[in-house]
């Protein structure tokens, strides 16, 4: 299995979106609701078509305390970048005054504006086509191709590792969840006497693995049940659908399906621009835009894409113009 997304909580949504699209280089893809509460906003970023696999999501909660991690969690978001782009990231990161290391396996560790743990490891293989940001200033041969990884720390390191074999038939090799290719979660033994975890800045909600489809997610609902494993809820997000699971140690785990997936509301050049509702919402679209304009939370300050895809040598994007001046799509 592969991941399909990461879900977490963050205290500050101006300052989220400056760090994922203004250091990272993300594209901010959607613009919705939290789906369990729809008074609450659901921020997404990904690479420029929100391809599963890239995608991160953030809830933000006003007044939102600092997280406490204890018992069990998962810590951080590990993405993946080209080969020989160390350097540059590097580079980005001091030029935006913010602390960066290589630790002794050559991976970056950084953390963002809520102290998020961020690492980055160099693999095979860089962007490609529409998977390139376009509207980033982060070079396409550095760009972030992906999320392969956190960490999760348990109580019984065992018995978190039986749920993803026994349920869901993934190799645990020592402390690896072993996923696809250069893919990992990252077993880690909290110690007895661990405080008890407080959801908080940068905790993460879920961590998501992808399914080709829905007859798959009842397939490992059903294998949950008959193994007795703890379901939680079977769901259509509009997006995709979901199974949701909760694995010995508390953890939550996700199923999504990867399709039809985000431009369902929105076109490929639109992502984000909008107020984006799942149709099962859509009854209470005016109501919920009267309800976030009261807290002064407007849905259009993402602008819409309007240049071509087109790059020159060096990674810079060529716009075609017309006689006026203006960019258009050719």
């Amino acid at each position: 299995m592969q991941t399909h997304h990461i879900s977490l909580l963050t205290g500050d949504a101006k300052l989220n979106a400056d760090y994922y699209v203004g250091v990272l280089g993300m594209r901010f893809i959607k613009n919705s609701v939290n789906q369990a509460n729809p008074r609450n906003r659901h921020v997404y970023y990904g690479d420029f078509m929100g391809t599963p696999g890239t995608v991160i999501t953030f809830f933000p909660i006003d007044d939102l305390r600092d997280r406490t991690d204890g018992k069990m969690f998962f810590s951080g978001i590990h993405y993946s970048i080209p080969e020989g782009s160390t350097q540059y990231w590097l580079d980005r990161f001091a030029e935006k005054g913010l602390k960066a290391e290589v630790d002794a396996m050559g991976r970056i560790r950084t953390a963002d504006f809520e102290d998020l743990p961020i690492r980055m490891q160099e693999t095979e293989g860089k962007n490609f086509d529409w998977h390139i940001n376009y509207m980033s200033d982060v070079p396409a041969e550095f760009q972030i191709t992906g999320v392969i990884g956190a960490e999760l720390h348990v109580p019984d390191v065992a018995a978190t590792g039986r749920f993803f074999e026994e349920l869901l038939k993934i190799p645990v090799k020592g402390n690896i969840i072993d996923l696809d290719g250069v893919e990992a979660i990252e077993l880690v033994q909290t110690v007895e006497d661990a405080p008890n975890s407080r959801f908080g800045k940068g905790s993460t909600d879920h961590y998501a693995l992808g399914v080709e489809s829905e007859e798959d997610l009842k397939y490992y609902w059903e294998r949950a049940k008959a193994l007795g494993f703890k379901r939680e809820v079977f769901i259509d997000r509009g997006y995709f659908r979901s199974a949701y699971f909760i694995e010995p140690g508390g953890n939550r785990i996700e199923l999504a399906t990867t399709n039809p997936g985000f431009t369902l509301d929105e076109s490929l050049f639109d992502l984000g621009t909008t107020f984006a509702l799942p149709p099962r919402f859509e009854a209470s679209r005016q109501e919920l835009l009267d309800h976030y304009a009261k807290k002064g939370v407007f849905f259009d300050e993402v602008k819409p894409y309007t240049g071509t895809g087109h790059l020159e040598n060096g990674g810079k994007i060529r716009a075609i113009h017309d006689e006026n001046g203006n960019t258009r799509n050719d």
